[in-house]
């Protein structure tokens, strides 16, 4: 009984010991990329919150890119998630703050591979020519493709608002989901709270507001759409680097109790032998 404990205590260990191995590989692997992901973050967040302050500042009431829209007619939501899982819970933070947004018919884009297995199980209308099944790899020419349809539908007046739910890079070790809109840009004034053009000083826009907007809209969605996935992609790193530090703490905590339970069975084992043969000796 004694040994059976001690061998099952030792292949215990030797588990732990190799998932420790794994645990900190992947910490080192994120901690290699995140230095590169948040330079690129940090480039293209600049560029998004001068865009977003500024299309906030170009909406107004005659354009139909700024009035609010028929409710009943579908939204569209751009679901940022991560390529992969053991990331704490980043991709669950962004999973629930979607469902508690989504209604039945409306329109999801997911990007990044979790994103898609998730809303591939769940009966919400997708576009697959636009699923995108990296964070990592994404690029502008996936950005313009989204952003295309989607001013492709909005001007056939098929969809009545566009959202992006991603993931917001506070600090290494904070990260919070949070939801955009992106049209109609009434919406995302007030989002934005910007200090709009008082009346009297208003500018005047030639050819108008509306074809300035419309000339703009497509590279407005792509560029503040690219940031936000670079935005996420630091934001997985940073949450898996996290989460593999505090397994690979738990880890070397598990260790070390199973060490010193162990040394205790191998001793009560080693003293039961000793104490039957001299039991046996003395029979």
């Amino acid at each position: 009984m004694g040994t059976a404990n001690v061998k099952a205590i030792r292949n215990r260990i030797k588990s732990v010991d190799s998932t420790k191995h794994i645990t900190k590989a992947m910490e080192l692997v994120a901690s290699s990329k995140i230095r590169r992901a948040s330079e690129r973050m940090e480039k293209s967040r600049e560029y998004r919150e001068i865009m977003l302050d500024a299309f906030a500042e170009l909406s107004g009431e005659e354009s139909v890119y700024s009035v609010n829209r028929d409710e009943s007619l579908p939204c569209v939501y751009i679901v940022i998630a991560g390529d992969r899982g053991l990331a704490g819970g980043y991709n669950n933070n962004i999973f629930r703050t979607s469902m508690s947004v989504l209604k039945e018919n409306d329109i999801v884009i997911p990007i990044g591979k979790r994103a898609l297995d998730y809303y591939s199980k769940r009966n919400y209308r997708q576009l697959p020519e636009l699923c995108c099944g990296s964070v990592e790899h994404f690029t502008s020419i996936e950005g313009a493709k989204i952003a295309d349809l989607i001013k492709e539908l909005y001007d056939n007046n098929q969809i009545c608002r566009v959202c992006l739910i991603s993931t917001r890079f506070n600090t290494m070790l904070s990260q919070t989901a949070e939801t955009t809109t992106l049209l109609p840009l009434g919406e995302l004034a007030d989002e934005r709270k910007s200090e709009i053009t008082v009346e009297s000083i208003r500018p005047e826009y030639e050819p108008s507001l509306e074809e300035i907007q419309a000339a703009l809209i497509r590279e407005y969605i792509s560029g503040v759409l690219c940031s936000y996935v670079a935005e996420a992609y630091a934001s997985e790193l940073a949450a898996r680097r996290s989460a593999m530090d505090t397994a690979t703490k738990n880890a070397d905590e598990m260790l070390e109790n199973l060490n010193i339970t162990y040394n205790r069975a191998r001793q009560g084992a080693i003293t039961q032998e000793i104490t039957e043969i001299v039991a046996g000796a003395n029979a």
